[in-house]
């Protein structure tokens, strides 16, 4: 719920947001979005091994190969906790939610000065863990100066998306994962921040003050896509003193040149990836390795570049990442092909070809030496149909991983979306092995007011 995402901090942050924006409710417009959306898993959740050791090895190999636990959680100290994995909650098969998602939008003073608010709500009816509130954006925005030389603030809540690749968004970094919606971290939770833009003939410089920290979500014990020991059970620490009010800063420079983009930037802050740790202090008789989730401070640099050649699109995503516990680089780099009026029709055909790379190697990384490949069909009709199909191929041990999505508007209040998930002959030391037997579909109805 909102509460367990927020500190008290950030509420009156909120607080005083939303006074700002009730002087201006009077007018703008406001939608609706509701969704119902129905999620069939294929199997029951995998089976927890019958032994011990076969518990222990599989969460502690999950741990490693997630990137969780690079060696700070030993392989001793987790066999006592792995006496708690033969708990599976009450997974099941169906898992029917609803998502209700309001947006307000207005804008005044010749369109220099808007407000926008969209909080979102989910219901599920398997998982209590993934039944959740968040505020997505809650932002005042501000814009000063020159047609062209202007500058502009936003203030509040707001969502930033960083890269260009379909694989895995690599460079993206401000917001926090919301991994209770989906596995694939596209869901973000809205990120309260001050963020001033400036653009002139070099380039725009984004510079961002990030004054509360958000946790990540994760499925519990009843919710299905997760590890044998529901990460959303565990103490939570902070390795800064000042724990989820820590100020984060990031700065990003990005310019178009002629038909390539690029963009550099920096984060220095509290790491948005959870690390699994032990410690005494959180030995308790359901805790018994006194496992806890440690959010550390990193610093990362990063570049994005895309290019267009003609009907190829080269895209690249590159970053180097610092902690008291670990350094490494990774990147993502492929090529984006788009075949027009395909057999003088109307649609459209976008191929995808991506190689993922990450110094931590195998059994460290999910995305160590991953191809990835993939298409996007428009068919450019009325109903905006729309079919997306991605294959995810580890390069050592083969395991790959299937996504579908199949897009169609209805009419001008209704949508539909059909997603699937697959997981194919996955390793047993490969990070999707917890996710096995949780391959699913799921439909979606949405309905526009």
């Amino acid at each position: 719920m909102i509460g367990r995402q927020l500190t008290k901090s950030a509420l009156w942050f909120l607080i005083g947001m939303t006074v700002v924006g009730a002087k201006v409710v009077y007018a703008g417009e406001w939608t609706t979005e509701i969704d119902l959306d129905y999620r069939y898993f294929r199997k029951p959740p995998a089976a927890t091994p019958t032994t011990i050791l076969g518990q222990a090895a599989s969460f502690y190999t999950f741990l490693i190969s997630a990137g969780l636990a690079p060696s700070s959680v030993p392989s001793a100290v987790v066999l006592s906790a792995a006496v708690l994995a033969g708990n599976n909650g009450n997974q099941g098969n169906n898992q029917p939610s609803v998502v209700i998602q309001p947006a307000y939008f207005n804008e005044w003073d010749n369109k220099t000065n808007s407000f926008s608010f969209k909080p979102f709500f989910r219901w599920d009816n398997m998982d209590d863990a993934r039944t959740h509130a968040d505020i997505r954006e809650l932002v005042w925005m501000s814009r000063h100066g020159a047609e062209d030389h202007p500058w502009v603030l936003r203030a509040g809540i707001d969502k930033v998306f960083w890269g260009s690749v379909e694989s895995q968004h690599l460079v993206d970094v401000i917001n926090q994962t919301d991994e209770v919606e989906n596995i694939n971290k596209e869901s973000k939770l809205g990120q309260p921040m001050v963020r001033a833009t400036v653009s002139r003939s070099w380039g725009t410089v984004d510079a961002f003050i990030l004054p509360f920290f958000r946790n990540r979500t994760f499925s519990g014990t009843d919710g299905r896509l997760r590890p044998l020991v529901s990460l959303d059970t565990l103490p939570v620490a902070y390795q800064s003193g000042e724990g989820s009010n820590h100020i984060d800063f990031a700065l990003r420079w990005s310019k178009s040149f002629d038909k390539t983009d690029i963009g550099i930037s920096q984060f220095i802050g509290t790491n948005r990836d959870p690390r699994i740790a032990t410690a005494a202090n959180y030995l308790t008789t359901s805790n018994p390795a006194g496992l806890y989730i440690s959010y550390d401070q990193m610093e990362q640099t990063s570049i994005d570049v895309t290019t267009i050649l003609g009907d190829w699109i080269a895209k690249l995503e590159m970053l180097h990442r610092t902690t008291d516990f670990d350094h490494y680089y990774a990147y993502v780099t492929g090529v984006e092909y788009s075949f027009n009026n395909i057999n003088d029709t109307a649609y459209d055909v976008n191929a995808f070809l991506e190689y993922n790379y990450d110094s931590r190697g195998q059994g460290k990384a999910v995305y160590q030496s991953d191809v990835f490949t993939g298409f996007r069909l428009n068919l450019n009709d009325a109903n905006s149909t729309q079919i997306k199909l991605g294959v995810l191929t580890d390069t050592n041990d083969s395991t790959r991983s299937t996504r579908l999505q199949v897009s169609r508007r209805l009419n001008d209040h209704w949508t539909t979306l059909l997603e699937g998930q697959w997981f194919n002959s996955v390793d047993s030391g490969n990070p999707l092995n917890s996710y096995r037997e949780d391959s699913y579909l799921q439909a979606t109805l949405a309905r526009y007011f």
